[in-house]
């Protein structure tokens, strides 16, 4: 009998996966599938879980929590070469690569889509051996984003990546980075970088608009060592999405880059996949080209 896979994080976001379960059950069981279900019960379990899972007569697997949790499902899924489709329930707090592919935050109107079975086929990032379906980053906002308390997470949801990230500023220097593309290399200091699949990051919806997740490229934001008066301005224009010709950022569109940290110091080289710890600086960061089906609601 044909059957979906509902994998959950039941601590995911202000609104927890788990009040969705029946809902999703019902849905799924109308259109003539058996729903089998795991729930994570601490970081690294949905790997796990996805280490010994048997695909056959599984025609899909449903991911509910945030993009830290899509995360390591992607990564799963990549590692033991699971080739069925993802459908994302966005359940976390920013919910970027679920935003990216139309997929609403009410769970009727998502599993709505679901029911519709349009699959598409989508880029997946890799820095170094680590898999990103989002973004990949570090330095200011970037770090931020790993030292959250989550009650505050939850409560405050999106304002929660803002508040982290602003109080860095005063005590936050910039850093030197060495990036190095198939077509150039540049030396600079930088505040933060973010490393592009989806189009948005932390809520902040314009950052990448130019990004594509079936492109087959990686849009590099950088931004530059600035003036902290002009810190606002910048930030300003990045919520607009007015920021891609301003001089202090550098906008690249690469198959594939090295990023490297010119100092021997583990704040800066701590790098952030999906909300999630990545690996250290230097990051070697490439392109699956389509690696991933996904259920879509995205116009194209």
């Amino acid at each position: 009998m044909k059957s979906v896979q509902l994998i959950y994080n039941p601590a995911a976001g202000k609104y927890r996966s788990v009040q969705y379960i029946d809902k999703i059950i019902e849905s799924f069981q109308s259109q003539g599938y058996t729903v089998n279900i795991h729930r994570s019960s601490r970081k690294g379990d949905m790997g796990a879980f996805l280490n010994k899972f048997n695909s056959k007569n599984c025609e899909a697997i449903i991911a509910s929590g945030g993009d830290g949790s899509i995360n390591e499902v992607v990564n799963g899924m990549v590692n033991n070469n699971i080739d069925i489709p993802l459908g994302i329930i966005p359940s976390g707090t920013a919910n970027d690569f679920a935003y990216y592919l139309g997929l609403p935050s009410d769970i009727d109107e998502c599993l709505d889509v679901f029911s519709k079975w349009d699959i598409e086929d989508i880029d997946i990032g890799k820095a170094n051996d680590k898999c990103f379906i989002n973004v990949c980053g570090a330095g200011l906002f970037t770090n931020g984003s790993l030292e959250f308390d989550p009650e505050l997470k939850n409560t405050l949801g999106k304002l929660a990546y803002y508040i982290t990230g602003l109080g860095q500023i005063p005590k936050f220097k910039p850093f030197p980075l060495r990036i190095t593309t198939p077509k150039m290399s540049i030396q600079e200091d930088f505040y933060f970088f973010l490393a592009f699949n989806g189009i948005s990051a932390g809520g902040f919806k314009a950052i990448a608009k130019f990004s594509k997740a079936d492109d087959g490229l990686i849009d590099f934001i950088g931004v530059k060592a600035a003036g902290l008066h002009e810190i606002p301005g910048i930030f300003l224009k990045i919520l607009a999405g007015e920021h891609f010709n301003d001089k202090n950022i550098l906008y690249l569109q690469e198959k594939h880059m090295k990023i490297e940290c010119l100092v021997d110091n583990k704040i800066f080289k701590t790098s952030d996949l999906d909300g999630e710890p990545g690996p250290e600086l230097p990051l070697d960061i490439s392109i699956l080209d389509r690696k991933l089906r996904v259920f879509t609601n995205r116009k194209k």
